[in-house]
């Protein structure tokens, strides 16, 4: 498993909602939207205007594939006072409690 690390920066704290949404919209988020595609994690820090989105891929072969379609993604949800930068990784352990498990 592969997995894709984009890091935005820059949005003011009173736009952080409108950017999550922006980004929720249009970047794949649904098992089966993108070939290869395993999950997606959103993480906020709202003081400092960061979100980070980590795709997770079958392999490192189908987050290649992927990589045209993400940069036109990337550029079309990057807020004008937002940067990006992106980071691949292989993912050496994947452990999580499945979403609406007990708590």
């Amino acid at each position: 498993m592969h997995a894709r690390v984009t890091r935005y920066e820059g949005a003011a704290p009173q736009s952080m909602e409108a950017a999550l949404e922006a980004k929720k919209g249009v970047l794949p988020t649904e098992f089966g939207q993108t070939e290869g595609m395993k999950g997606t994690v959103f993480l906020a820090d709202r003081q400092s205007g960061t979100v980070v989105v980590i795709s997770l891929w079958r392999d490192e072969e189908a987050m290649r594939a992927s990589e045209d379609e993400a940069t036109r993604v990337r550029e079309e949800v990057t807020g004008p006072e937002e940067t990006a930068s992106v980071e691949h990784f292989e993912v050496a352990l994947l452990s999580v409690e499945q979403a609406g498990g007990n708590q």
